[in-house]
């Protein structure tokens, strides 16, 4: 199961000097230990393409920096992600290659991966879910056109056996770094810098540049029915009934038959729990309300007020 952190993002993209300063530093001080630095430009790509890969979502293409990036196609969602509530519009990776080594036609690659979803939420793509500075060792065979065919890739174990599963995955030297790597500004910068890359690219391709939401410090807060004072019965039933809307009040986008549509949970009442509780679906382009449906809360029951419930005759 792939760890999930939310990571905290400075605003404006790093250039590819960043990650040039890590690879010469690296270069100077490991270079002849078992291993190389001089990491060619078509393994760097293989191992973007890699973590799309392992995460088993179809690819398409996109411009990054002038130059075609793969990208998992919208309305996919990881193998390993449960939650199916928010919309995956794109998806986002970023490594930093420590070293690799080659035996015959078997490339071993040390790096420290990060893969991020976006999604839409308040009008704004933000990153809802992911991992970060993960060590990882990615095997590639070569073929006989000299072409990077991934093989392979074992992540460090979560938790207590951290660092000694990664003393097994990398030569010592680089595990030393690889283990303190989520403590360097340096390195998870550039890698949370790399995946943002792909949401900003990303937001370009369906015209909305200005739509990325970037932590400058402060957490995005999300409020839940609950959170609000609604009785917490009250809003786990409305949940169980509808559950494609979320547990955060405000919206979330879906692309559906290749429609986008906004959904939307609205709460006006009370912090006692008393008010109105709207769920709507509206289409994003038109502004069509798709579908309503508004309850009224007391307390701790709660009374469906739109659509109006036909009297049985």
């Amino acid at each position: 199961m792939l760890n999930t952190n939310q990571k905290k993002f400075t605003a404006g993209l790093i250039g590819v000097g960043l990650v040039a300063v890590i690879t010469a530093l690296i270069v100077s001080v490991f270079f002849g230990k078992g291993y190389r630095t001089d990491v060619p430009k078509a393994l760097d790509e293989a191992v973007a393409l890699s973590t799309f890969t392992r995460l088993d979502v179809s690819m398409s293409d996109m411009m990054i920096d002038g130059e075609p990036r793969h990208y998992a196609a919208v309305d996919e969602h990881w193998k390993d992600n449960g939650e199916a509530l928010y919309m995956t519009e794109c998806l986002g990776e970023g490594h930093v290659i420590l070293g690799y080594k080659q035996s015959g036609t078997t490339v071993e690659v040390y790096a420290l991966c990060e893969a991020d979803e976006y999604s839409f939420q308040n009008g704004m793509l933000v990153q809802w879910s992911g991992y970060s500075c993960v060590p990882t060792l990615i095997v590639f065979d070569r073929d006989k056109h000299g072409n990077y065919i991934f093989n392979s890739a074992k992540e460090a174990s979560d938790g207590a056996k951290f660092a000694s599963s990664t003393k097994k995955m990398f030569p010592g030297d680089l595990a030393e770094i690889a283990i303190s790597a989520s403590g360097d500004d340096e390195i998870s910068t550039s890698l949370g810098q790399q995946s943002l890359k792909y949401a900003e690219a990303y937001l370009v391709s369906i015209g909305r540049e200005d739509a990325l939401w970037v932590n400058n410090g402060e957490e995005q807060e999300y409020m839940t029915l609950i959170g609000a004072g609604v009785a917490e019965n009250v809003a786990s039933e409305l949940y169980d009934l509808h559950p494609e809307y979320g547990v955060f009040i405000g919206t979330i986008e879906k692309i559906e038959d290749g429609k986008r549509y906004v959904y939307a949970t609205i709460w006006d009442g009370d912090l006692d729990g008393n008010g109105t509780v709207t769920f709507s679906k509206t289409a994003y382009e038109s502004g069509k309300v798709v579908k309503k449906t508004s309850y009224k809360v007391k307390d701790d029951s709660y009374t469906l007020i739109k659509p109006k419930q036909k009297k049985k005759k």
